[in-house]
Order: C-alpha cells, then sequence, then structure tokens
C-alpha cells in the first residue's frame, strides 16, 4: 500500500511542477525586430493518476514578443515565464510518501499556423523541470518556470498573419527525491515516470497572433536577358542565382525563401525530422525543343554536438504545370537526396518546350536514436539544367 501511496503523490504534484517546466519552452517561432507586446494565456489540464485518478493543473504563461515581423526574418530566442498552481492533494500525496523535492521533463505540443494559407508547423518542445521544494505540511502551493525559445527554427517566407497554439503536453523522465536527494521508487516505474494530461473543454489555446509583412524574398523573380549565360545554380539557405543557357529567351528559377526548419526530434528517440522544401517556380522561356532537369544534393548535418550524414535526408518531389504550358514537369522519384544528388523535377525534351512550373517536396531526415542534443544545419543545393 505504501507503493502505491507514493506513485499517486508522485503522480499528482509532478503534474504541476512539470507543467510549469513546459511553459519554458513553449513559443518555438515567435520573434522578430519589432516593438514587442505583453502576452498571457492560462490553460487548465487534468492529468490522470493511479489512485488519486484526476488531479487539475493550472497554468499563466506570459511572454514579450513582437506583433508583427517582416519576410525574411528568422525567429530569435525569447525568454518565457510561467507559473503553475499545484493543489494540497497532490502535495499531501508527495509528503505521505516522504519525498521533498520533484524534477524533470516535459514535451508541449505546439501548433504554428503559417501565414498566406501555406499550412502548419506542429512542434514538440522538450523542457527540464528545475528541482523543486514541496510544501511541509502538505499546502497548495506554486511553481515557477523560466527559460528560452529555441531560435533560428523558422523564417518567414511569406506574409499574412501567423497564429501560435499550445495543444498539449506530456510529462516525463520526472524524479522524486527524499530527504537523502536519492530517488524515490515508483513501483511498476521504478525511479521515472511519464505520463499524458489533456487539456479541459473550453480552454484557450492561442497564445499569439503575428502579423507578417512584405513580399517575396526573391529580389528578381524574373530578370531580363542575358547576353552571355552560363550554368545555373541555386542555394537554399545561401542564395539564388540563375543564368541561362545560349538562345532568345531564358530558363530561370526563384525560390519563395530560403531557409527550411525541420521538425525537432527528442534525444534518445531518434525518429523523422520532417518539413517542406520552400517553393521552388521553374519559368522556360526559350521557345525551343530542349527540356531542363532541376537537381538537388545535400550537405552533411553538422552542429556542437556532431554529425548527421547526408544519406539520411529524403525527399518526396512534387510539380505542377501552369496553364498554357508547351512543357510538362514530371517529379523526381522519392527516395535519399545524399551528397551525391537526385532530380527533383524535370521537363523532357519536344517539338515544342517552355512554360512556367512550380516544384516542392516534402523533406524527412532519419536521426539516429544516438545523436546529442543540439543543433544541427546543412546547405541543400539546387541546379538547374
Amino acid at each position: 500500500m505504501r507503493a502505491k501511496r507514493k506513485r499517486a503523490g508522485v503522480r499528482g504534484a509532478l503534474a504541476a511542477v512539470a507543467t510549469a517546466g513546459l511553459v519554458t519552452g513553449l513559443i518555438t517561432a515567435t520573434g522578430g525586430t519589432a516593438s514587442a507586446v505583453p502576452l498571457k494565456l492560462t490553460q487548465k489540464y487534468t492529468c490522470k493518476f493511479p489512485i488519486i485518478n484526476n488531479d487539475p493543473i493550472e497554468i499563466e504563461i506570459t511572454a514579450d514578443m513582437p506583433a508583427t515581423m517582416n519576410v525574411g526574418e528568422t525567429v530569435p530566442e525569447y525568454d518565457i515565464k510561467a507559473v503553475t498552481k499545484v493543489s494540497a492533494r497532490a502535495a499531501q500525496g508527495l509528503g505521505v510518501m516522504g519525498a521533498v523535492t520533484l524534477e524533470g521533463k516535459a514535451t508541449a505540443d505546439v501548433n504554428v499556423t503559417l501565414p498566406g494559407g501555406t499550412g502548419n508547423l506542429p512542434i514538440k518542445v522538450v523542457n527540464t523541470v528545475a528541482q523543486t521544494n514541496i510544501p511541509n505540511p502538505a499546502a497548495a502551493f506554486t511553481v515557477d518556470a523560466t527559460g528560452k525559445s529555441p531560435g533560428s527554427l523558422l523564417t518567414w517566407a511569406d506574409p499574412g498573419t501567423a497564429k501560435f497554439d499550445v495543444t498539449g503536453l506530456k510529462l516525463h523522465n520526472m524524479i522524486a527525491r527524499g530527504a537523502d536527494g536519492a530517488p524515490v521508487q515508483l513501483p511498476p516505474f521504478g525511479d521515472e515516470f511519464e505520463t499524458a494530461c489533456t487539456l479541459d473543454a473550453g480552454q484557450s489555446t492561442l497564445l499569439h497572433t503575428m502579423e507578417i509583412q512584405g513580399g517575396s524574398t526573391d529580389p528578381d523573380p524574373d530578370p531580363g536577358p542575358d547576353p552571355d549565360p552560363g550554368p545555373s545554380t541555386g542555394k537554399q539557405n545561401v542564395n539564388t542565382k540563375v543564368t541561362p543557357k545560349q538562345g532568345g529567351g531564358q530558363l530561370t528559377m526563384a525560390q519563395s525563401g530560403d531557409t527550411v526548419a525541420l521538425s525537432p526530434v527528442e534525444e534518445g528517440a531518434g525518429g523523422s525530422s520532417t518539413g517542406a522544401l520552400q517553393k521552388v517556380t521553374v519559368k522556360d522561356a526559350r521557345n525551343g525543343a530542349t527540356g531542363w532537369s532541376l537537381t538537388g544534393k545535400v550537405t552533411d548535418f553538422t552542429g556542437g554536438a556532431g554529425t548527421i550524414g547526408a544519406d539520411k535526408l529524403g525527399w518526396t518531389p512534387s510539380c505542377e504545370t501552369a496553364a498554357g504550358s508547351a512543357s510538362t514537369c514530371v517529379p523526381g522519384t522519392q527516395g535519399t537526396v545524399g551528397g551525391a544528388g537526385a532530380t527533383l523535377a524535370s521537363a523532357p525534351d519536344a517539338a515544342q518546350t517552355g512554360g512556367e512550373f512550380t516544384v516542392g517536396a516534402g523533406l524527412a531526415l532519419d536521426v539516429p536514436a544516438t545523436a546529442a542534443a543540439g543543433d544541427y544545419a546543412a546547405v541543400l543545393t539546387l541546379t538547374l539544367t
């Protein structure tokens, strides 16, 4: 019976503490250079625990973030604060089993609605819950949490309204410690446990609405004729430069942005880090019989924590042909991009070629479970010939 009381008390109280830690990393796609505005979001969650069953938690999230940003700006880090209200019932359960402190991790589900109707960016944010003292005798108490949102995760590619919603949380790697500092055993979990919490009905999820201003980041989507064209090249997250082949018109390429943000993967779990290639527009105004090919290759993903090989990045190409085009765009084959490269899209030779084509791809990086925590970056180079 004593073991059961330990599980109930620890999990009930830890839910509140971990929720505060969650909020320290909720904002994953807000920032900018404009004047900041104060934000506040209060949410109530219910966490179901053994023996004590449901236990309520209330968190208040506060932050200062800009009301506007510009197309082409990358989101920086922001300081986040949160206060979590913990029930006296949870504190009593902890006291019964001899716990005096709590610590662990919490993962938040955050959904970023991208501007311009271009889709959503679901993000899982892992946060560390600092060691927190439990009151004795038992009483309701609050847990303060601070942290920073991950920076450089997203660069705005389109104008419009962006929204940031906090939609859920999961507690994991939670530890209750006794007065001697040793973990309190929680059968059948042992030293650590995890649990999911449910957002109560009728709760608001909207933390912030931001206006993204400006137009395309492409400074010259349709340059004039070049008397001495050369090879066509483009680099995502560096810049784009396309010069045409010999002929009366041009074969050109323009990108809607130059940075791709892939979703985070939890350390030790491994899995697929996904995202979407920035939209590429190919224009063939050569009025000839020659087709074109758009290929891509990627460098290794490197950072201070180590390297993830280029062969771990795969894509699922897509291509659309604009009405009235003489050529028909053909998407490349789903598979590995790698350092050797692969075809993203093409149009075959024909009696008459030309037109406008929209090219994209879903991206997926297979992150090994052995990858250390940290930021990883690579350069994906696109070449149009």
